[in-house]
């Protein structure tokens, strides 16, 4: 916690100290779990709490339709963990389009939602949604759109274009930091919500997912 008495430049600075700090500790995480491909989503309600059961509707599944596990699932199952007021899920398959459009469907008015992906080939993308609004970021290439730069891009994460434009490369230095680490320390800053060991070694629920095929 940040003291409220600190004024406004040396809030800044705090603040940019501990979001380095939880970069850090993301670095750590995906070196130590050594993935390639990772897609991952937080979905917190604004009032009362997102239960897996009622994430599994959203999703389009009957409750009947979810399975308990010890531990995550690969290929086509989709993990989902209750975290506090809200729903995890991770989805270790490559992050086809249309598997984001399955969890896309957590999405809605009154409820904030956060994707994150990966794949083997280097390529990130982040996509959030609170209530109607919307932000984008892709890496290694930056959102590319006529005349708008890509901070314009951030929507809700405006306030974070510093720390995720040290994640690209330019013309003078490489990125100083990992774009996927950074993407994970803004998720938990703005969602409270931390993926660490704890939460990847607790229960979990899976949802079956036919492949490719669009549900």
């Amino acid at each position: 916690m940040i003291p409220e008495d600190l004024d406004s430049t040396r809030r800044g600075q705090v603040s940019r100290l501990v979001l380095d700090e939880t970069v850090a500790r993301y670095d750590d995480l995906l070196d130590r779990l050594g993935i390639d491909t990772f897609v991952y989503t937080v979905t917190l309600p604004d009032a009362g709490v997102l239960t897996v059961e009622r994430a599994a509707h959203r999703l389009g599944f009957a409750p009947g339709a979810l399975q308990d596990s010890e531990r995550p699932y690969g290929g086509n199952f989709l993990t989902l963990y209750q975290a506090g007021s809200g729903i995890v899920t991770l989805d270790w398959s490559h992050p086809y389009s249309d598997r984001k459009q399955v969890t896309d469907r957590l999405t809605g008015d009154g409820i904030r939602h956060w994707y994150l992906s990966f794949d083997i080939e280097g390529n990130t993308s982040m996509f959030v949604c609170y209530g109607q609004v919307e932000g984008y970021l892709e890496s290694p290439e930056p959102v590319s759109i006529p005349f708008t730069g890509w901070r314009e891009h951030l929507g809700p994460l405006g306030a974070y274009a510093d720390l995720f434009a040290s994640a690209y490369d330019d013309d003078e230095a490489e990125a100083e930091v990992d774009v996927n680490a950074a993407c994970l320390a803004v998720i938990e800053t703005e969602s409270g919500i931390r993926l660490d060991d704890r939460l990847l070694n607790s229960r979990c629920s899976v949802l079956p997912l036919p492949g490719r095929a669009k549900l």
